[in-house]
């Protein structure tokens, strides 16, 4: 668990009064946050992207145009006025007598990633029409889904200690440690296998942002001197492209690492403390500035606010600047948001609220959950 996690799930829980057991307050937040469908896991945060370009092409950063994009409608209405989708929800298999979640996809949109069973989470991949598949070999939960098929993703012990894996057919590799730390928390993977994350120390915030070469050699990434709030501690690395580019955070502000490992802070819109970058795809880095979702034009050096996205923002999107808003499962909607501000709503098959978390390059096929009693995995195919 980073720190950005704690944070929320802390909000979710009762504040516990001075010298009380954090472990418990943490349990409390993750159940309330399971009941409003947030489903925060215990290690890793999440991204599925793929980019290019040059980090010369940041050109310098700026606040840029922002002000928050229209919900334009999908391109027609209903017969009562109300905005139509372009998208369309199917339900996911869910093993009998237990719930599954989905947050990760592949390039393509044929595979879909996640876990069944909440209480003792199993890696799980979902094929052709929706059918599951519990991966062998490895346990915990899936971060990522490679444009190859390999899985990313990390199992959690009974101390929330993590430990990256990546599952290549039926090799599983271990991702290594960072000296100096003890686990290690993959995110996010790109075209080449090189794979995106964190390691964690002996606290919860002690965290360094960090990439794994295909073998699972570790590589620490270098923090912008000054950046960020020097009371927040954690360090993460989100979201990495095809080219080596890698999105994260570091003290509570966005931050991009160029190809070479160079860092650079992204701006933030007027009247942000701070933010968090989630994914990059092309020109384009998707991420949040407290509940508004925003985009980031990487060559343009600008920032733009979207609508609100919950508490992760927009956690994905696409190289053509299609934003995906995972929403909160209840009030803040999960949207899917074309460059041109045009919005599709996510909801599910009989228009219950949806989280959606993940989606695919060309951004019509999107994995999630409908937030209908404990929740139900879901898949969206968008026009």
């Amino acid at each position: 668990m980073d720190e950005d996690e704690l944070r929320q799930l802390m909000l979710a829980a009762d504040v516990p009064p001075s010298g009380a057991d954090v472990r418990r307050a943490v349990a409390d937040g993750r159940r309330a946050r399971a009941r409003r469908m947030v489903f925060s896991s215990t290690a890793a945060g999440v991204a599925v992207l793929a980019a290019v370009g040059t980090f010369a092409a940041f050109g310098p950063m700026r606040a840029g145009p922002s002000g928050i994009e229209p919900p334009a409608t999908g391109g027609t209405r209903s017969a009562g006025g109300a905005p139509a989708s372009g998208c369309t929800a199917a339900y996911l298999e869910v093993p009998a007598g237990t719930t599954a979640m989905a947050r990760a996809i592949d390039p393509a949109g044929n595979l879909i990633g996640g876990f069944v069973d909440p209480q003792h989470p199993h890696p799980a991949r979902w094929g052709e029409g929706g059918l599951l598949e519990r991966l062998q070999g490895v346990t915990g939960d899936v971060a990522d889904i490679g444009a190859d098929g390999s899985v990313v993703g990390y199992e959690v012990n009974q101390a929330d200690e993590s430990t990256g894996w990546v599952l290549a057919g039926a090799q599983k590799i271990e991702l290594a440690r960072l000296s100096g730390y003890r686990w290690t928390n993959p995110s996010a993977v790109n075209a080449s296998g090189v794979v995106a994350g964190w390691v964690h120390g002996q606290s919860l915030d002690q965290t360094a942002p960090v990439t794994w070469s295909r073998d699972g050699a570790v590589h620490a990434l270098r923090v912008p001197a000054g950046a960020g709030d020097k009371d927040v501690l954690s360090a993460t690395a989100r979201g990495i492209g095809d080219d080596g580019t890698v999105v994260g955070g570091v003290h509570g502000v966005p931050v991009a690492w160029a190809p070479d490992g160079t860092p650079r802070a992204l701006p933030l819109p007027a009247g942000s403390q701070g933010g968090q970058a989630w994914a990059v795809a092309g020109k384009y880095a998707y991420g949040s500035a407290g509940p508004t979702a925003v985009r980031w034009d990487l060559t343009a050096g600008t920032v733009t606010e979207l609508p609100p996205g919950g508490d992760l923002g927009a956690r994905a999107g696409t190289a053509g600047g299609m934003a995906l808003l995972t929403g909160n499962g209840s009030d803040v909607p999960a949207q899917r948001v074309a460059l041109n501000g045009v919005s599709d709503p996510l909801t599910g098959p009989h228009g219950e609220p949806a989280m959606a978390f993940a989606i695919s390059a060309d951004g019509t096929t999107i994995a999630g959950v409908v937030a209908e009693g404990e929740g139900r995995p879901a898949v969206w195919h968008c026009r």
